[in-house]
């Protein structure tokens, strides 16, 4: 993973996909990439990035929409049991 200019560009070696990603997206998969991370610990982490109050509402349903998203892309996998 790499960032540039605001993006970041993530190479998947399982897929041989290489995959352009937004800076907000980037920085959660950055966090992830760290160690396991609840989607509340995301969202309070991402609030702190963007300098936005913690409790905002629609940043919840924006980090659940980079979790699909990054699954998607199979850059992550939900974690069970946490």
């Amino acid at each position: 993973m790499r960032a540039w200019d605001g993006d970041y560009v993530v190479y998947n070696p399982l897929s041989g996909n290489t995959h352009l990603l937004d800076i907000v997206t980037g920085e959660v998969l950055k966090i992830i990439a760290a160690g396991p991370a609840r989607a509340s610990t995301l969202c309070g982490r991402v609030a702190e990035f963007l300098e936005l109050p913690a409790d905002d509402a629609n940043l919840a349903h924006q980090v659940g929409e980079i979790l699909d998203v990054l699954d998607d892309l199979g850059l992550i996998e939900p974690a069970r049991g946490c």
